[in-house]
């Protein structure tokens, strides 16, 4: 028996407003695809390999990103990703730089921050 291939990872976003979130990661490039049945409904947006699952939240205060909390680190997801090329990409969109970039030969990284304050550090 061979050893099994993992794709990803996904991981679920709780979000207070799921059109605002979807329209962010839509400009980021993600695709959009409505997941789920009447009961348990949800939204994957997807690049590539990456995932992200917006879940509306019942309460907006129970939106808390992890980098938020004090302890937390400063970002939420991290994405491995030719940096510059990334980098250009979201500049001519317009998309803001939170961290960074720092950019060197051995490890270049920045960090974005979406509409509920998750942080998503992208690096290479």
């Amino acid at each position: 028996m061979g050893r099994a291939f993992l794709s990803g990872p996904t991981m679920v976003l709780l979000v207070k407003n799921i059109d605002q979130s979807i329209h962010f990661y839509k400009n980021l490039g993600f695709q959009y695809e409505l997941v789920g049945g009447p009961e348990v409904q949800h939204v994957h947006m997807t690049r590539d390999q990456v995932t992200f699952i917006l879940h509306q939240a019942v309460n907006p205060s129970d939106v808390k990103p992890y980098s938020s909390v004090q302890g937390g680190l400063y970002f939420d997801a991290f994405c491995y990703t030719d940096v510059r090329a990334l980098l250009e990409e979201f500049t001519v969109k317009g998309i803001s730089i939170v961290k960074g970039p720092d950019l060197n030969d051995h490890f270049s990284e920045f960090t974005i921050e979406d509409v509920d304050g998750y942080r998503i550090s992208f690096g290479g």
